[in-house]
């Protein structure tokens, strides 16, 4: 299966909230979506892999960047499988994308459990213990993404591709519990939390050494 499958590393976007591009963020030594490359690439050949933002220019969305990213992939042929990758969720494990990527769903996500109460504008409120965070990263069938990218409308507002591919083809996703290493930096207090996320996953590292 790996042979087969190629990843997208999102990391274009402007970082509104962020006051910067914090894809390009130095994090012990390396940039953040650098961590996240090396991660990848443990798992998915180097050739296999396209960081949208870096080797190719992005688009004005989230949308418009994962298919400028499928049609680098489409253009080298012979995918099977695509993984999709947030360079803002840098601390993805190689344990992550192994299980993602021997997978054999054709929609497949991280999910992590509702702690808060949630209620929508309307104010009409939600029983926590329905709802999920749903994360990257992700892996579909890269066919299926590839024709549903091509025939939908990028003005719709999406926030990721399993709700795509349940709006085209009716594919509900399969879960994986996530962890709290898929935190994802949005502001800038959020570099404090996943440093100290860094440092437990090198203190369980060395321990299991």
């Amino acid at each position: 299966m790996e042979n087969n499958t190629y990843a997208i590393i999102l990391a274009a976007g402007k970082g509104t909230r962020f006051h910067g591009q914090k894809q390009f963020l130095e994090f012990h030594g390396k940039k953040l979506w650098e961590h996240l490359y090396d991660t990848v690439s443990s798992v998915i050949p180097k050739s296999q892999i396209v960081v949208v933002g870096v080797d190719v220019m992005g688009g004005q969305t989230r949308s418009e960047s994962v298919k400028i990213g499928l049609q680098w992939i489409y253009d080298k042929g012979n995918c099977e499988r695509v993984v999709i990758l947030e360079a803002a969720r840098t601390l993805v494990t190689k344990q992550q994308i192994d299980d993602i990527v021997n997978s054999t769903s054709k929609s497949i996500c991280f999910v992590k459990p509702v702690v808060d109460t949630v209620i929508l504008r309307d104010k009409t409120y939600l029983n926590r213990q329905d709802c999920l965070h749903l994360v990257s990263p992700q892996a579909f069938d890269f066919k299926l993404l590839y024709n549903a990218y091509s025939n939908c409308d990028l003005s719709e507002i999406r926030t990721d591709e399993t709700r795509l591919m349940n709006d085209v083809y009716g594919i509900k996703p399969t879960f994986l519990e996530g962890d709290d290493n898929l935190y994802k930096v949005t502001y800038p207090k959020d570099i404090a939390i996943i440093e100290e996320i860094y440092k437990q996953q090198n203190l369980k590292d060395n321990e299991s050494k």
